[in-house]
Parts: C-alpha cells; sequence; structure tokens
C-alpha cells in the first residue's frame, strides 16, 4: 500500500486496525534520512509501528466497505471447511492463511475451527493447542477489522454475525 493518508485507518498484519497519526524521519547514519508513517494500534495504543514512507509493504492494506464486511458474514453458512487431518500440514496450511489475510480464506479459516471445536467438546476430547491458537488469532484480526468498520467492539462481532446470520450457524465463537 502506497501514499498512506494521516488519521485513516489501515490494516497492518499482524497488528490489526491501525490509525495512521503522522510522518516522521529518522537519521540512519550511513544510509542517511528516511522518512515513516507512524502507525498506532486501535485496540493497543500503547504501541507504534514505523512503516517506511519509500517502500511498498504487503502488511499494510486498505480496510474492507461495510458492505464488503456484510457480503463476507453473509457467506458464512456456505463456507467450506479447509481442516487437513495431518497436524503439520494443517499448521502451515492455516499458517499461511494467517500471513496472506485473505478475507474469504479467513472466514473460512474461522468457520472450520469453530465446527471443530464444537465437535471435539461433543466427543469429549480436547482442542488441539495449536488450533487453538490459530483460532483466537484469526478471530483477533478478522473481528478486530470486521467491529472497526462496523463501528462495534471487536468482542461484540460474534452477536452481530449471529443476528445477521440468525439460524443458517450457530455461534462463530
Amino acid at each position: 500500500m502506497e501514499n498512506l493518508v494521516i488519521d485513516s485507518a489501515v490494516m497492518h498484519i499482524p497488528e490489526g486496525v491501525c490509525r495512521v497519526t503522522g510522518m516522521i524521519e529518522r537519521d540512519l547514519s550511513r544510509y542517511g534520512i528516511h522518512k515513516y508513517y507512524v502507525l498506532v494500534p486501535v485496540y493497543d495504543s500503547g504501541t507504534k509501528i514505523y512503516i517506511p514512507a519509500d517502500k511498498n509493504t504487503d502488511k499494510t492494506r486498505a480496510l474492507p466497505c461495510k458492505d464488503e464486511v456484510l457480503s463476507l458474514i453473509d457467506e458464512i453458512p456456505e463456507s467450506e471447511s479447509i481442516w487437513r487431518d495431518n497436524d503439520k500440514e494443517r499448521q502451515e496450511y492455516f499458517n499461511a492463511v494467517l500471513s496472506r489475510f485473505d478475507h474469504h480464506e479467513m472466514v473460512r479459516l474461522i468457520k472450520t475451527l469453530r465446527d471443530k471445536s464444537a465437535e471435539k467438546v461433543r466427543t469429549g476430547k480436547k482442542f488441539h493447542s495449536a488450533d487453538e491458537r490459530v483460532f483466537k488469532e484469526a478471530e483477533r484480526i478478522l473481528f478486530g477489522e470486521f467491529g472497526f468498520v462496523l463501528g462495534i467492539h471487536p468482542s461484540e462481532v460474534p452477536a452481530f454475525i449471529d443476528d445477521r446470520i440468525g439460524d443458517q450457524m450457530k455461534s462463530v465463537s
């Protein structure tokens, strides 16, 4: 993403939704003076992220509009599972989904892990800790973004999804 706009909000992976608060110049001695955008995560204002202004980064992108978020929510009931039975293969694939942060893949990932977690509870088995970690990280990122765009707190996103899609699917988390 190029030319960030001061006071705008952007998505920065892995931190989440950030506000672009300004631009600074830093003298890096032998490398000369470089400009950096300053990003502050909206859900962790104690953190600052510096993004080089002269380099394009695939870690920062524009937020979706409200209609795009609602469309993504509407596709949840039809989302197909992306579960992999092999633990190592599954973790590699899930981590790749997290790093790419494609909205459609993230929705499928969260639905897959929600369904698998519910299945484990029903059968009295434990949910794999690595799957739980991925599940929580995917929810943190996606629900943070959805919440910001929808004007609600990330913790309210699962209830919003339930209300929107009704009986088509049980709670997302």
